[in-house]
């Protein structure tokens, strides 16, 4: 007796085929969801949609905090480049930012 002949209800199973490129397309529900969490299973991936609040966590509250002078001066012997980080999306965008 399977769990169908017990009033159990089965999960609906569909098929996602691939593209050439080896690509899926996601059922429409799913297809504006910009991030997956993924567990493989032996031969089966189940996705799940992760809902996040903020793109990067709000730290302005944080305290700043100060490096002790013998920190800073073995820091400076590891790494001389000083310059500040560039904030850009893609690669393209950073190189622009740089030229200016």
């Amino acid at each position: 007796m399977n769990d169908c002949t017990r009033g159990q209800k089965m999960a609906e199973v569909k098929i996602l085929k691939t593209d050439s490129r080896g690509r899926i397309t996601l059922p429409p529900p799913f297809r504006n969801e910009p991030l997956f969490e993924y567990m493989v299973e032996g031969d089966q991936i189940t996705l799940f949609p992760v809902q996040t609040v903020r793109k990067y966590p709000d730290m302005s509250d944080l305290p700043a905090e100060k490096l002790s002078p013998q920190w800073v001066e073995a820091e400076e012997n590891v790494n001389k480049d000083t310059r500040d980080g560039i904030s850009a999306s893609t690669p393209a965008q950073a190189m622009k930012r740089i030229k200016k």
